[in-house]
């Protein structure tokens, strides 16, 4: 049916034409001709038919499309031309180069539209989704680009492309090795439909800066020149594109049934089958025997069997093992088929992973994590085809980071550390391009306008910085901009979840300010704006001497956001839950540093609209007698502390508090450096969260691997601590106490590092008893202090530990130890 009126306005595949082309042949990933296949005075007419279509629509932004059918009403000089090209060069390609000789069959375009994309500030590089389309084969001919005057960009030519996974080369860092183009206004390329790609918006001279990087060593990691180059290219440019979808249909006795090619069937087939439930697996198989050379039959069906292996927990093991068995074997046959798809890679490595995981549980596997280079293996090649996208701007981070985290714990399972701190490094690399707000620029002159700001102290240890004077973050103009942002959003969700982090409590609304400024270019600008004159400035100059207590000093790459949340506390909300209002419970952030800027006033600033209780709990505060709850000055300024600093929300009890929480992170010095490790803070909290979950003495080597990578973190201390005291009491042996002994050391340097952690306290005041009572019971007694020394050291910890937490406890932020064991 769509092979017949579809687009029954072009022309139908008549005869072959004059040009010359290759035998079809299963090794071309694409073809292309030598000159543009639509002269500039019709590649003109469809820009401007479409760019006149979306204005009237008042859809002049964002990624948009529209089929060509629609445009025939705006004007029709394009048409002519067109078809010549369809039956004069694109059908005899496409013939000639992907399909070879079908008999009583012609080629037919089942879909015609223009995809347009880019020009505004946080605009994708991508113009179309990075998948694969109908039909059998795609034809791809760029339009060009609207010029949009932008002063700082004069100089920047942009031009379109293609982004071809099949073309992607792991073996190099050169990821435009997987771009075709820059391509001309008309110019033309055709693929077959099943190879993934995008049509992306390039500078002119994409290869030109690939190539200077490499010369200026320049570092080759995802935040490099060309990505930087082709978002700024993005953002400059509104760029077009046509795309044809091609198939083939029966030319021949019309009495008889036109039957769809294989091909076709098959992907049809398989789109249907995806919404199935109980049926899936029996139409996914189908698919795959009408086209065995379709990998995504394959792909499909080891995922949906993978899907059910795990979460079937119900069903015999022995049919689990079954299901992932045969989610492995079909895995293996699409990565065969297609080894550049890094979809079929990961979850290829996920089902091995649980397969692994199963014959332990059968008694099949003799030790849980016995050999799993497979799964690492499988996971490393997602994350470096994945890498090539990212490089580019095609995707976003979120993909990459999660197989990168997957690769992470492998590799700490596997006790190969320094991989799993490699991968861990590319994750915190993801986290420092993660957010579209732009970098610091190291290069422009310092902003003289940053807010005043001094320390908040507990004795001579600097805590966090608080902002005040005249000159604020934000100015009420851009509160409003944001609270109404927020809003809006909140109405359109409906009470949907709208953050992507799971710890959710109710009174606590979370929405992502990447995902405000996605819908609203002049947030984004005005964002943009705020970090560069004052958010970044203002944290150089704050921790330039590493906050004047021993701390790290700023990063020597380029400040970015890792990601900023705007967080709406309704204590009505959560009274009525039963809460004591709504709160956050003590944590650490990710990232280097957090500014918490507040949106709305206290009911002591504001007796009609402002909100009771709320604030920050900074944890450190309670050594002294100070107010351990925080708020800014006033609505607009900020709060600002490094990420490994313990805090909590404190509980909103009445009333709404709006804050924006951006936390920060670097990017990589543009020039290797020997000496800086960029992501340590954050290799040494990721791999401590890794390491507890694996078997103890795996553990212990990881959480001390971790603790090297931040050792003035004294949650890695804690978390060492704690895990060397749980070995095997009835152990006499040397090793046992030595062990026990460093925990009791671990845990001193815990609490010297914070003073204030109720949880180190107590457990150092247990850990101090345990080896007590282990020396007398294995006849070292001799190696013991002084028995009045030890009771009083253990009870100063129960003493100090239980105030602590009593302190935690009245600001409605405990940590949830047993008191009355203290």
């Amino acid at each position: 049916n769509d092979a017949t009126q579809a687009c029954a306005y072009l022309p139908d595949e008549t005869q072959l034409g004059t040009i010359d082309a290759v035998d079809a042949q299963p090794g071309v990933v694409y073809q292309s001709h030598p000159t543009p296949v639509l002269k500039e005075e019709t590649v003109h007419a469809l820009r401007s038919v479409a760019r006149n279509y979306f204005e009237k629509r008042g859809e002049n932004w964002g990624l948009r499309d529209v089929a060509l059918e629609e445009l025939l009403s705006e004007g029709s000089e394009w048409t002519h031309e067109l078809d010549n090209a369809l039956t004069e060069v694109i059908y005899p390609l496409s013939r000639s180069g992907f399909i070879g000789d079908h008999p009583n069959s012609s080629l037919t375009v089942t879909s015609a539209t223009i995809f347009v994309g880019g020009g505004y500030p946080g605009a994708a590089v991508a113009t179309t989704m990075l998948e694969r389309d109908a039909g059998m084969i795609t034809a791809h001919i760029d339009l060009g680009a609207d010029d949009i005057c932008d002063e700082a960009n004069q100089q920047l030519k942009v031009m379109g492309g293609l982004f071809m996974e099949s073309l992607v080369d792991v073996s190099s860092d050169d990821a435009t090795s997987a771009v075709v183009g820059p391509l001309t206004p008309g110019e033309l390329v055709v693929h077959r439909s099943t190879e993934r790609t995008a049509a992306m918006i390039l500078p002119s001279n994409l290869h030109e800066i690939e190539a200077e990087s490499k010369k200026q060593n320049k570092h080759s990691g995802l935040d490099n020149p060309t990505r930087t180059n082709i978002l700024k290219a993005a953002e400059t440019s509104r760029h077009y594109c046509l795309r044809l979808t091609l198939t083939l249909k029966n030319t021949g006795n019309q009495e008889e049934t036109a039957e769809a090619p294989a091909e076709e069937r098959s992907y049809r087939l398989r789109s249907f089958a995806r919404f199935r439930d109980d049926d899936r697996v029996r139409f996914l198989t189908l698919a795959g025997i009408i086209d065995v050379k379709d990998y995504e039959n394959h792909f499909w069906l080891g995922f949906d069997y993978s899907a059910r292996a795990n979460t079937e927990h119900e069903v015999d093991i022995s049919q689990r093992m079954s299901d992932i068995n045969k989610a492995v074997f079909h895995l293996l046959k699409a990565a065969e088929l297609r080894p550049t798809d890094p979809r079929v890679q990961f979850q290829l490595g996920n089902a091995l992973g649980s397969r692994n995981n199963m014959m332990h549980q059968t008694g099949e596997g003799a030790e849980q994590y016995e050999d799993l280079s497979e799964v690492a293996d499988a996971l490393k090649r997602s994350s470096q085809i994945e890498t090539a996208a990212v490089k580019l701007g095609i995707h976003d981070i979120s993909d990459l980071a999660i197989c990168l985290n997957g690769l992470a714990s492998t590799l700490c399972k596997m006790g190969e550390f320094e991989g799993a701190v490699d991968a861990i490094s590319k994750w915190g690399e993801c986290g420092s391009i993660r957010s579209s707000l732009k970098p610091e620029d190291l290069a422009s002159c310092e902003p003289k306008n940053i807010p005043q700001f001094e320390w908040i102290k507990a004795g001579d240890r600097d805590v966090a910085i608080t902002t005040y004077g005249e000159t604020s973050v934000f100015d009420e103009d851009d509160i409003a901009l944001i609270r109404a942002a927020a809003d809006k959003r909140f109405a359109q969700a409906n009470g949907a979840q709208t953050s992507r982090y799971t710890m959710q409590y109710e009174g606590n609304r979370e929405v992502h300010l990447d995902d405000l400024c996605k819908s609203d270019p002049a947030l984004k600008e005005r964002m943009d704006s705020i970090l560069k004159d004052k958010i970044y400035p203002l944290v150089r100059e704050a921790f330039k001497d590493g906050g004047g207590n021993g701390g790290h000093p700023p990063p020597l790459g380029a400040l970015s956001v890792y990601d900023s949340i705007f967080v709406r506390y309704n204590g009505d909300v959560a009274r009525k839950a039963g809460r004591i209002g709504a709160s956050q419970p003590l944590h650490q952030d990710g990232g280097m540093y957090s500014v918490n800027i507040a949106l709305n006033a206290h009911k002591d600033d504001d007796p009609v609209n402002g909100f009771t209780g709320g604030g920050t709990f900074l944890e450190a505060l309670s050594i002294g007698d100070g107010e351990t709850v925080r708020r800014p000055v006033r609505a607009g300024h900020a709060l600002l502390h490094r990420t490994t600093e313990r805090h909590a929300g404190a509980p909103t009890t009445s009333g709404i508090r709006d804050i924006l929480v951006i936390f920060l992170t670097a990017r990589r010095p543009e020039k290797p450096i020997s000496n800086e490790y960029t992501y340590g803070i954050e290799t040494g909290m990721r791999l401590q969260t890794m390491a507890k979950e694996l078997p103890r003495d795996q553990c212990l080597s990881g959480l001390e691997l971790a603790r090297s990578y931040d050792p003035m973190n004294g949650e890695l201390s804690y978390w060492l601590g704690v895990h060397l005291l749980q070995g095997d009491p009835n152990d006499p042996t040397d090793e046992r106490w030595e062990e026990i002994c460093r925990g009791v050391e671990t845990l001193e340097a815990a609490t010297q590092l914070n003073p204030a952690d109720a949880r180190a306290r107590y457990h150092l005041g247990m850990a101090i008893s345990t080896r007590h009572k282990y020396a007398m019971r294995t006849k070292r007694a001799h190696l013991l202090p002084p028995a009045a020394e030890v009771a009083s050291r253990i009870i100063e910890s129960f003493e100090e530990a239980i105030r602590l937490e009593k302190i935690c406890e009245e600001a409605g932020c405990k940590n949830g130890f047993n008191v009355a064991a203290g």
